[in-house]
Protein backbone atom coordinates (compact mmCIF):
# COMPACT_ATOMS: atom_id res chain seq x y z
CA UNK A 1 0.00 0.00 0.00
CA UNK A 2 3.00 2.30 0.12
CA UNK A 3 2.32 3.64 3.59
CA UNK A 4 4.42 3.95 6.74
CA UNK A 5 4.49 1.25 9.34
CA UNK A 6 2.94 2.03 12.71
CA UNK A 7 6.33 1.99 14.38
CA UNK A 8 7.66 4.65 12.05
CA UNK A 9 5.30 7.33 13.27
CA UNK A 10 7.54 8.66 16.02
CA UNK A 11 9.99 11.46 15.46
CA UNK A 12 11.06 14.83 16.77
CA UNK A 13 8.92 17.84 16.09
CA UNK A 14 10.51 21.06 14.88
CA UNK A 15 7.72 23.66 14.99
CA UNK A 16 7.98 27.17 13.59
CA UNK A 17 5.47 29.88 14.57
CA UNK A 18 3.57 31.77 11.90
CA UNK A 19 0.68 34.18 11.84
CA UNK A 20 -1.58 32.60 9.25
CA UNK A 21 -1.45 29.62 6.96
CA UNK A 22 -2.99 29.17 3.53
CA UNK A 23 -4.07 25.69 2.51
CA UNK A 24 -1.93 24.22 -0.23
CA UNK A 25 -3.84 24.19 -3.52
CA UNK A 26 -1.47 21.76 -5.24
CA UNK A 27 -1.57 18.01 -4.69
CA UNK A 28 1.90 16.72 -3.91
CA UNK A 29 1.91 13.18 -2.57
CA UNK A 30 1.23 12.90 1.16
CA UNK A 31 -0.22 16.33 1.97
CA UNK A 32 -1.64 18.04 5.00
CA UNK A 33 -3.79 21.02 4.25
CA UNK A 34 -2.54 23.40 6.86
CA UNK A 35 1.20 23.28 6.40
CA UNK A 36 2.55 20.66 8.77
CA UNK A 37 5.55 21.83 10.79
CA UNK A 38 4.80 25.49 10.02
CA UNK A 39 2.60 26.17 13.01
CA UNK A 40 3.57 26.16 16.65
CA UNK A 41 3.36 22.95 18.67
CA UNK A 42 -0.37 23.36 19.25
CA UNK A 43 -0.88 24.65 22.76
CA UNK A 44 2.45 23.79 24.31
CA UNK A 45 4.83 26.32 22.86
CA UNK A 46 2.17 29.01 22.92
CA UNK A 47 1.84 28.55 26.68
CA UNK A 48 5.63 28.40 27.00
CA UNK A 49 6.31 31.64 25.17
CA UNK A 50 3.65 33.60 27.01
CA UNK A 51 4.52 32.28 30.45
CA UNK A 52 8.16 33.13 29.90
CA UNK A 53 7.12 36.63 28.91
CA UNK A 54 4.96 37.02 31.98
CA UNK A 55 7.56 35.59 34.36
CA UNK A 56 11.03 36.00 32.83
CA UNK A 57 12.85 35.52 36.14
CA UNK A 58 11.07 32.40 37.34
CA UNK A 59 13.46 29.85 35.89
CA UNK A 60 10.96 28.15 33.61
CA UNK A 61 12.27 24.85 32.26
CA UNK A 62 10.97 22.31 29.78
CA UNK A 63 10.96 18.99 31.61
CA UNK A 64 11.41 15.93 29.39
CA UNK A 65 11.39 12.22 30.27
CA UNK A 66 14.76 10.57 30.73
CA UNK A 67 15.62 8.79 27.48
CA UNK A 68 17.24 5.90 29.34
CA UNK A 69 13.79 4.80 30.54
CA UNK A 70 12.85 3.69 27.01
CA UNK A 71 9.84 4.72 24.96
CA UNK A 72 7.32 6.90 26.78
CA UNK A 73 4.48 9.23 25.80
CA UNK A 74 6.72 12.23 26.45
CA UNK A 75 7.19 13.31 22.83
CA UNK A 76 3.50 14.17 22.60
CA UNK A 77 3.59 16.57 25.56
CA UNK A 78 5.33 19.74 26.70
CA UNK A 79 5.78 20.08 30.47
CA UNK A 80 6.88 23.50 31.72
CA UNK A 81 7.93 24.01 35.33
CA UNK A 82 9.61 26.83 37.31
CA UNK A 83 12.81 25.38 38.72
CA UNK A 84 14.62 26.97 41.65
CA UNK A 85 11.71 28.21 43.76
CA UNK A 86 11.47 25.29 46.19
CA UNK A 87 14.54 26.15 48.23
CA UNK A 88 16.52 23.08 47.17
CA UNK A 89 19.34 23.05 44.66
CA UNK A 90 18.36 23.68 41.05
CA UNK A 91 20.03 20.54 39.71
CA UNK A 92 18.59 18.37 42.46
CA UNK A 93 15.09 19.72 41.92
CA UNK A 94 15.33 19.26 38.17
CA UNK A 95 16.61 15.70 38.58
CA UNK A 96 13.84 14.75 40.99
CA UNK A 97 11.02 16.22 38.94
CA UNK A 98 12.44 14.60 35.80
CA UNK A 99 12.47 11.21 37.54
CA UNK A 100 8.88 11.67 38.68
CA UNK A 101 7.70 12.79 35.25
CA UNK A 102 9.57 9.98 33.50
CA UNK A 103 7.94 7.30 35.66
CA UNK A 104 4.49 8.74 35.01
CA UNK A 105 5.07 9.00 31.24
CA UNK A 106 6.30 5.42 31.10
CA UNK A 107 3.31 4.05 33.00
CA UNK A 108 0.87 6.05 30.88
CA UNK A 109 2.47 4.94 27.61
CA UNK A 110 2.33 1.28 28.55
CA UNK A 111 -1.15 1.40 30.10
CA UNK A 112 -2.84 2.78 26.98
CA UNK A 113 -0.85 0.72 24.48
CA UNK A 114 -3.24 -1.29 22.33
CA UNK A 115 -0.73 -3.34 20.32
CA UNK A 116 1.76 -4.63 22.89
CA UNK A 117 1.67 -6.11 26.38
CA UNK A 118 4.37 -5.41 28.96
CA UNK A 119 5.73 -7.67 31.67
CA UNK A 120 4.33 -7.09 35.12
CA UNK A 121 1.23 -5.14 34.12
CA UNK A 122 -2.11 -5.51 32.36
CA UNK A 123 -2.94 -2.82 29.85
CA UNK A 124 -5.42 -2.01 27.08
CA UNK A 125 -3.89 -4.65 24.84
CA UNK A 126 -4.28 -7.24 27.60
CA UNK A 127 -7.98 -6.52 27.95
CA UNK A 128 -8.53 -6.84 24.20
CA UNK A 129 -6.55 -10.08 23.88
CA UNK A 130 -8.23 -11.69 26.89
CA UNK A 131 -11.91 -10.77 26.84
CA UNK A 132 -14.13 -12.05 29.65
CA UNK A 133 -11.17 -12.31 32.03
CA UNK A 134 -10.50 -10.10 35.04
CA UNK A 135 -7.29 -8.07 35.31
CA UNK A 136 -5.86 -5.47 37.67
CA UNK A 137 -4.74 -2.47 35.63
CA UNK A 138 -2.85 0.71 36.48
CA UNK A 139 -4.81 3.59 37.96
CA UNK A 140 -4.18 5.62 34.80
CA UNK A 141 -6.23 3.19 32.71
CA UNK A 142 -8.84 2.42 35.34
CA UNK A 143 -9.66 6.09 35.91
CA UNK A 144 -9.94 6.67 32.15
CA UNK A 145 -12.33 3.75 31.73
CA UNK A 146 -14.35 4.98 34.69
CA UNK A 147 -14.59 8.50 33.26
CA UNK A 148 -15.86 7.19 29.93
CA UNK A 149 -18.43 4.95 31.61
CA UNK A 150 -19.63 7.80 33.83
CA UNK A 151 -20.07 10.08 30.80
CA UNK A 152 -22.26 7.58 28.99
CA UNK A 153 -20.16 7.82 25.84
CA UNK A 154 -19.62 4.61 23.87
CA UNK A 155 -16.84 6.04 21.69
CA UNK A 156 -14.36 3.73 23.43
CA UNK A 157 -16.02 0.72 21.78
CA UNK A 158 -15.26 1.93 18.25
CA UNK A 159 -11.91 0.15 18.63
CA UNK A 160 -12.35 -2.04 15.51
CA UNK A 161 -13.19 1.00 13.39
CA UNK A 162 -10.31 3.06 14.78
CA UNK A 163 -7.97 0.16 14.06
CA UNK A 164 -9.02 -0.07 10.42
CA UNK A 165 -9.54 3.65 9.80
CA UNK A 166 -6.16 4.54 11.31
CA UNK A 167 -4.42 3.08 8.24
CA UNK A 168 -5.97 5.86 6.17
CA UNK A 169 -3.45 8.29 7.64
CA UNK A 170 -0.52 6.26 6.33
CA UNK A 171 -1.72 6.45 2.74
CA UNK A 172 0.54 8.34 0.35
CA UNK A 173 -2.01 8.81 -2.42
CA UNK A 174 -5.77 9.37 -2.57
CA UNK A 175 -6.25 6.18 -4.58
CA UNK A 176 -5.25 4.15 -1.51
CA UNK A 177 -8.02 5.60 0.63
CA UNK A 178 -10.71 3.40 -0.91
CA UNK A 179 -9.76 0.54 1.42
CA UNK A 180 -10.38 2.64 4.54
CA UNK A 181 -12.65 5.60 3.76
CA UNK A 182 -16.40 4.97 4.12
CA UNK A 183 -17.13 8.05 2.00
CA UNK A 184 -15.30 6.53 -0.94
CA UNK A 185 -16.33 2.87 -0.60
CA UNK A 186 -19.80 1.47 -0.04
CA UNK A 187 -18.27 -1.77 1.20
CA UNK A 188 -16.23 0.05 3.83
CA UNK A 189 -19.25 2.16 4.80
CA UNK A 190 -21.33 -0.94 5.47
CA UNK A 191 -18.48 -2.53 7.41
CA UNK A 192 -18.05 0.50 9.66
CA UNK A 193 -21.79 0.77 10.11
CA UNK A 194 -21.96 -2.83 11.33
CA UNK A 195 -19.04 -2.33 13.70
CA UNK A 196 -20.57 0.90 15.03
CA UNK A 197 -23.80 -0.97 15.75
CA UNK A 198 -21.83 -3.46 17.86
CA UNK A 199 -20.05 -0.58 19.60
CA UNK A 200 -23.41 0.87 20.64
CA UNK A 201 -24.68 -2.47 21.97
CA UNK A 202 -24.01 -2.97 25.70
CA UNK A 203 -25.01 -6.60 25.38
CA UNK A 204 -22.29 -7.16 22.80
CA UNK A 205 -19.39 -5.43 24.53
CA UNK A 206 -19.00 -3.65 27.85
CA UNK A 207 -16.23 -2.77 30.28
CA UNK A 208 -17.02 -3.95 33.80
CA UNK A 209 -15.30 -1.95 36.55
CA UNK A 210 -15.02 -4.12 39.64
CA UNK A 211 -13.26 -1.73 41.98
CA UNK A 212 -9.66 -1.69 43.23
CA UNK A 213 -8.48 -1.18 39.63
CA UNK A 214 -9.93 -4.52 38.52
CA UNK A 215 -11.44 -4.61 35.04
CA UNK A 216 -13.24 -7.21 32.95
CA UNK A 217 -13.99 -6.64 29.27
CA UNK A 218 -17.23 -8.47 28.62
CA UNK A 219 -17.67 -9.57 25.00
CA UNK A 220 -20.65 -11.68 23.93
CA UNK A 221 -20.18 -15.03 22.26
CA UNK A 222 -21.82 -13.70 19.11
CA UNK A 223 -19.38 -10.79 18.95
CA UNK A 224 -16.43 -13.10 19.64
CA UNK A 225 -17.49 -15.35 16.76
CA UNK A 226 -17.88 -12.32 14.49
CA UNK A 227 -14.49 -11.00 15.62
CA UNK A 228 -12.77 -14.29 14.85
CA UNK A 229 -14.32 -14.43 11.40
CA UNK A 230 -13.59 -10.78 10.57
CA UNK A 231 -10.17 -10.48 12.23
CA UNK A 232 -11.28 -8.01 14.91
CA UNK A 233 -8.86 -7.79 17.84
CA UNK A 234 -9.40 -4.27 19.26
CA UNK A 235 -12.78 -4.27 20.97
CA UNK A 236 -11.93 -1.08 22.86
CA UNK A 237 -9.47 1.70 22.15
CA UNK A 238 -9.04 5.30 23.30
CA UNK A 239 -7.40 6.06 19.94
CA UNK A 240 -7.16 9.85 19.40
CA UNK A 241 -8.76 10.48 22.82
CA UNK A 242 -6.04 8.89 24.92
CA UNK A 243 -3.96 12.02 25.56
CA UNK A 244 -6.89 13.66 27.34
CA UNK A 245 -6.75 10.91 29.94
CA UNK A 246 -2.98 10.63 29.97
CA UNK A 247 -2.57 14.34 30.70
CA UNK A 248 -4.98 14.03 33.64
CA UNK A 249 -2.91 11.14 34.99
CA UNK A 250 0.34 13.08 34.56
CA UNK A 251 -1.09 16.18 36.24
CA UNK A 252 -2.57 14.27 39.16
CA UNK A 253 0.58 12.23 39.66
CA UNK A 254 2.79 15.32 39.71
CA UNK A 255 0.55 17.21 42.13
CA UNK A 256 0.41 14.21 44.47
CA UNK A 257 4.20 14.34 44.62
CA UNK A 258 4.18 18.03 45.47
CA UNK A 259 4.84 19.51 42.02
CA UNK A 260 1.99 22.01 41.96
CA UNK A 261 3.26 24.59 39.51
CA UNK A 262 3.62 24.87 35.76
CA UNK A 263 1.56 23.45 32.91
CA UNK A 264 1.42 20.39 30.67
CA UNK A 265 0.11 20.50 27.12
CA UNK A 266 -0.21 18.00 24.29
CA UNK A 267 0.27 18.43 20.55
CA UNK A 268 -3.36 17.48 19.94
CA UNK A 269 -5.07 20.12 22.06
CA UNK A 270 -5.11 19.17 25.75
CA UNK A 271 -3.80 21.41 28.55
CA UNK A 272 -3.55 20.96 32.31
CA UNK A 273 -2.42 23.96 34.35
CA UNK A 274 -1.26 22.87 37.82
CA UNK A 275 -0.59 26.32 39.26
CA UNK A 276 -2.71 27.78 42.08
CA UNK A 277 -0.30 30.60 42.98
CA UNK A 278 -2.02 33.24 40.86
CA UNK A 279 0.65 33.29 38.14
CA UNK A 280 -0.76 34.47 34.82
CA UNK A 281 -0.95 31.98 31.96
CA UNK A 282 -2.00 32.44 28.38
CA UNK A 283 -2.94 30.20 25.49
CA UNK A 284 -2.97 31.07 21.77
CA UNK A 285 -6.31 30.30 20.15
CA UNK A 286 -6.62 29.54 16.44
CA UNK A 287 -9.57 29.66 14.09
CA UNK A 288 -10.08 28.39 10.56
CA UNK A 289 -12.00 30.52 8.09
CA UNK A 290 -12.32 28.76 4.76
CA UNK A 291 -8.84 27.62 3.81
CA UNK A 292 -6.93 29.91 6.17
CA UNK A 293 -6.06 29.46 9.84
CA UNK A 294 -5.60 32.58 11.97
CA UNK A 295 -4.14 33.15 15.45
CA UNK A 296 -7.49 34.62 16.48
CA UNK A 297 -6.86 35.59 20.10
CA UNK A 298 -5.00 34.82 23.30
CA UNK A 299 -6.82 33.27 26.25
CA UNK A 300 -5.48 34.68 29.52
CA UNK A 301 -6.26 32.91 32.79
CA UNK A 302 -5.04 32.13 36.30
CA UNK A 303 -5.33 29.12 38.55
CA UNK A 304 -5.68 25.38 37.90
CA UNK A 305 -7.35 24.74 34.57
CA UNK A 306 -8.14 21.93 32.16
CA UNK A 307 -8.51 22.97 28.52
CA UNK A 308 -9.59 20.90 25.52
CA UNK A 309 -9.30 22.21 21.96
CA UNK A 310 -10.86 20.26 19.10
CA UNK A 311 -10.16 21.33 15.50
CA UNK A 312 -10.90 19.85 12.10
CA UNK A 313 -7.51 20.65 10.53
CA UNK A 314 -3.84 19.79 11.13
CA UNK A 315 -1.43 22.22 12.76
CA UNK A 316 1.86 20.40 13.24
CA UNK A 317 3.95 17.50 12.02
CA UNK A 318 2.52 15.01 14.50
CA UNK A 319 -0.97 15.74 13.18
CA UNK A 320 -0.27 13.55 10.15
CA UNK A 321 -1.28 10.71 12.49
CA UNK A 322 -4.87 11.95 12.57
CA UNK A 323 -5.57 14.12 9.50
CA UNK A 324 -5.41 13.49 5.77
CA UNK A 325 -6.18 16.04 3.07
CA UNK A 326 -7.50 14.77 -0.25
CA UNK A 327 -6.48 16.31 -3.56
CA UNK A 328 -9.75 18.26 -3.84
CA UNK A 329 -9.27 19.79 -0.38
CA UNK A 330 -11.51 17.71 1.89
CA UNK A 331 -9.90 16.65 5.17
CA UNK A 332 -10.42 13.35 6.92
CA UNK A 333 -10.03 13.36 10.70
CA UNK A 334 -10.09 10.84 13.54
CA UNK A 335 -13.35 12.23 14.94
CA UNK A 336 -15.52 9.18 14.24
CA UNK A 337 -19.24 9.16 14.96
CA UNK A 338 -20.56 6.29 17.11
CA UNK A 339 -23.67 6.32 14.89
CA UNK A 340 -21.95 4.97 11.78
CA UNK A 341 -18.16 5.26 12.03
CA UNK A 342 -18.00 8.33 9.77
CA UNK A 343 -15.73 11.27 10.63
CA UNK A 344 -17.62 14.47 11.44
CA UNK A 345 -16.95 17.92 12.89
CA UNK A 346 -19.71 20.39 13.68
CA UNK A 347 -17.28 23.32 13.90
CA UNK A 348 -13.78 24.10 12.66
CA UNK A 349 -12.77 24.82 16.29
CA UNK A 350 -14.25 24.27 19.73
CA UNK A 351 -12.50 25.13 23.00
CA UNK A 352 -13.90 23.94 26.33
CA UNK A 353 -12.35 24.36 29.74
CA UNK A 354 -12.98 23.95 33.46
CA UNK A 355 -11.30 24.70 36.76
CA UNK A 356 -12.76 21.53 38.27
CA UNK A 357 -13.15 18.78 35.66
CA UNK A 358 -10.19 17.06 34.01
CA UNK A 359 -9.52 16.94 30.28
CA UNK A 360 -10.90 13.42 29.99
CA UNK A 361 -14.24 14.37 31.51
CA UNK A 362 -14.46 17.54 29.42
CA UNK A 363 -13.68 15.64 26.22
CA UNK A 364 -16.19 12.89 26.90
CA UNK A 365 -18.92 15.50 27.30
CA UNK A 366 -17.80 17.43 24.22
CA UNK A 367 -17.99 14.42 21.89
CA UNK A 368 -21.71 14.58 21.00
CA UNK A 369 -21.48 18.34 20.54
CA UNK A 370 -18.44 18.32 18.28
CA UNK A 371 -18.81 15.04 16.39
CA UNK A 372 -22.00 16.00 14.60
CA UNK A 373 -23.22 17.30 11.27
CA UNK A 374 -24.46 20.58 12.75
CA UNK A 375 -23.52 22.71 15.74
CA UNK A 376 -26.07 22.50 18.59
CA UNK A 377 -25.76 25.65 20.70
CA UNK A 378 -28.21 24.31 23.30
CA UNK A 379 -26.16 21.15 23.80
CA UNK A 380 -23.05 23.24 24.40
CA UNK A 381 -25.03 25.43 26.80
CA UNK A 382 -25.92 22.35 28.81
CA UNK A 383 -22.22 21.78 29.45
CA UNK A 384 -21.93 25.27 30.91
CA UNK A 385 -24.46 24.24 33.56
CA UNK A 386 -22.01 21.49 34.53
CA UNK A 387 -19.16 23.95 34.96
CA UNK A 388 -17.61 23.44 31.53
CA UNK A 389 -17.11 26.76 29.74
CA UNK A 390 -16.64 27.21 26.01
CA UNK A 391 -15.15 29.43 23.32
CA UNK A 392 -16.48 29.33 19.76
CA UNK A 393 -15.85 31.35 16.61
CA UNK A 394 -18.20 32.56 13.88
CA UNK A 395 -17.24 34.87 11.02
CA UNK A 396 -14.53 36.61 13.00
CA UNK A 397 -16.58 36.97 16.18
CA UNK A 398 -15.39 35.18 19.33
CA UNK A 399 -17.97 33.92 21.80
CA UNK A 400 -16.89 33.05 25.34
CA UNK A 401 -19.33 31.74 27.95
CA UNK A 402 -17.15 32.81 30.88
CA UNK A 403 -16.40 36.31 32.15
CA UNK A 404 -13.48 35.15 34.33
CA UNK A 405 -11.27 34.47 31.31
CA UNK A 406 -9.91 37.41 29.31
CA UNK A 407 -9.43 37.26 25.55
CA UNK A 408 -6.73 39.58 24.25
CA UNK A 409 -4.40 40.13 21.31
CA UNK A 410 -7.30 39.84 18.86
CA UNK A 411 -6.08 39.25 15.30
CA UNK A 412 -6.42 42.27 13.02
CA UNK A 413 -4.34 42.12 9.86
CA UNK A 414 -4.65 41.96 6.08
CA UNK A 415 -8.31 42.88 6.24
CA UNK A 416 -9.19 40.08 8.67
CA UNK A 417 -10.44 41.17 12.08
CA UNK A 418 -11.43 39.16 15.14
CA UNK A 419 -13.73 40.80 17.65
CA UNK A 420 -15.73 40.11 20.78
CA UNK A 421 -19.54 40.50 20.87
CA UNK A 422 -20.75 43.99 21.64
CA UNK A 423 -22.50 42.67 24.75
CA UNK A 424 -20.18 40.94 27.27
CA UNK A 425 -20.93 37.25 27.53
CA UNK A 426 -22.56 37.20 24.12
CA UNK A 427 -23.23 33.69 22.86
CA UNK A 428 -23.11 32.19 19.43
CA UNK A 429 -26.60 31.60 18.14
Amino acid sequence: MGRETRGSRRGPLRPKPVEKIELNEQHAGRRLALSIALLVFGVGLAVFALVRFLSPDRGWNTIEPNGSAGVTCGEEFVFLYPIGESGQGVWQERREITEAYTALCLTAYRSFHNEEEFAGMANLCTLNRHPNETFTVEKALYDALETMERSGSRALYLGPVYNRYDDLFFCTDDAQLVDFDPRLSEEVRLEYEALAALARDEEAVKVELLGENQVRLHVSQAYLAFAQEEGVDDFIDFSWMKNAFIIDYLAQGLMEQGYCRGAISSYDGFVRNLDSTGTGYALQLYDRQGKTVYPAAVMEYRGPMSIVTLRDYPMNDLDRRRFYELAHGEIRSMYLDIADGMCRSALPNLVCYSGEAGCGEILAKMLPVYIADQFDREALGALEKEGIQSITFREGEIFCSDQAVALGQLYDKDGVTYRLPEEPGGKDK
